[in-house]
């Protein structure tokens, strides 16, 4: 299974005014949980809206100013990935159908099975 994951508030803690991207903490069970994950097969893609607002949607500048950061702070707690995708547009809610209402780690099966199918291969039949 493919597996989007947002990084800011899911993976990462939210960072706090004054306080660098690398020293924010990990939402506790994120790391264990996509190290699980990953184990069992799974291709872990994260993604990330970071500094859209402020680049008023440049991404080149978001990378310019937030990528390396961002991945050292992904190595710094060994953070398996497949890919990391920059230029999440910014919203204020985001509406899809393939959307999984994220609360805490626990609720999520280590091996991913709890996880909803997604719409559209309910509609090609790649079940």
């Amino acid at each position: 299974m493919r597996i989007c994951i947002d990084l800011d508030g899911v993976i990462s803690e939210l960072k706090k005014e004054g306080e660098s991207y690398y020293d924010v903490k990990p939402v506790k069970g994120a790391v264990e949980k996509i190290k699980k994950l990953k184990e069992n097969g799974h291709y872990i893609i994260i993604y990330t809206a970071r500094h859209m607002k402020t680049c008023n949607g440049n991404v080149a500048q978001v990378l310019a100013k937030v990528g390396g950061i961002t991945l050292e702070w992904l190595n710094k707690y060994e953070i398996p990935y497949d890919e990391i995708v920059f230029g999440k547009p910014w919203a204020d809610i985001y509406i899809d159908d393939n959307g999984f209402r994220f609360k805490t780690w626990d609720e999520i099966d280590d091996n991913g099975k709890n996880l909803p199918k997604s719409h559209e291969k309910s509609v090609r039949g790649d079940e």
